[in-house]
């Protein structure tokens, strides 16, 4: 599946635009502040739903103008899709987002299967290598919800799972909790996050081969490898069940 063209209106620096994109690779280029980067945040905007600029979405709004809409098309074999996403007051007093899918609403365009892969690559994203764990760990979980829209329901049952049990490890803390239902969300974390584990190692295992081919093809010396190295080592549920419970005084 490819972009074929995206179609902008009321975007950043856009009042009204429309670029078609061939097969092969598409390069971008022009004078400073002619909206390349506007133009790759859009495509990006309309097959993900999210600006991988900002988390304020008033921004994308041109100024003066009350909304913004992008449209991408898509071509998959002889099967054509088209998403939409728009944000602003759309007549409405407060401002609202709406996405669609082939002229059906949606709430996430990660739940869309007729969608494009979609990666951001920009020099703050060397912090993925260099940063927290955290961040790899969020990155990753995207990679699984693009491979499989599906799975990402196993990350939200997961954070869900770990904020009900880190509340009840608050309340224990301070005398207002009892200790009798934590062993039922130790199962409840463990079922979630050895799905999530399982997932995730799934999605690298995707990426072995291809990763060698790159570093291949960049000159690096020497072998390559690339593994999904969990905190834990349980095989199943029942023994990270037994993990969380062991460490329930350090939490």
């Amino acid at each position: 599946m490819r972009v074929v063209s995206v179609e902008l209106r009321d975007f950043r620096t856009y009042q009204r635009a429309q670029a078609p994109l061939g097969a092969g690779l598409t390069v971008v280029h022009g004078p400073n502040g002619a909206g390349k980067s506007n133009l790759l945040e859009a495509i990006c905007w309309g097959c993900t739903g999210r600006s991988p600029r900002t988390r304020n979405e008033r921004e994308l709004v041109r100024f003066t103008a009350p909304a913004a809409r992008v449209v991408v098309r898509l071509r998959e074999r002889e099967h054509a899709h088209e998403l939409t996403v728009a944000f602003g007051t759309l007549g409405e007093e407060r401002a609202v987002k709406r996405m669609q899918a082939d002229g059906v609403e949606v709430a996430r365009m990660q739940d869309v299967e007729e969608r494009p892969l979609v990666s951001v690559f920009e020099p703050d994203r060397l912090e993925l290598v260099r940063g927290a764990p955290a961040g790899r760990r969020a990155h990753l979980d995207q990679v699984v919800a693009a491979l499989w829209p599906v799975r990402a329901q196993t990350r939200l049952a997961y954070a869900r799972a770990l904020a009900q049990r880190n509340a009840l490890l608050a309340r224990i803390r301070v005398g207002a909790g009892s200790r009798a239902t934590l062993p039922s969300w130790d199962g409840e974390l463990a079922r979630h996050g050895v799905a999530l584990r399982d997932d995730r190692a799934a999605a690298v295992a995707l990426l072995v081969g291809p990763f060698a081919a790159r570093c291949e093809q960049l000159g690096l010396g020497g072998e390559t490898a690339l593994e999904y190295r969990p905190r834990t080592r349980a095989e199943d549920e029942g023994a990270l069940a037994q993990e969380l419970s062991a460490r329930v005084a350090a939490d």
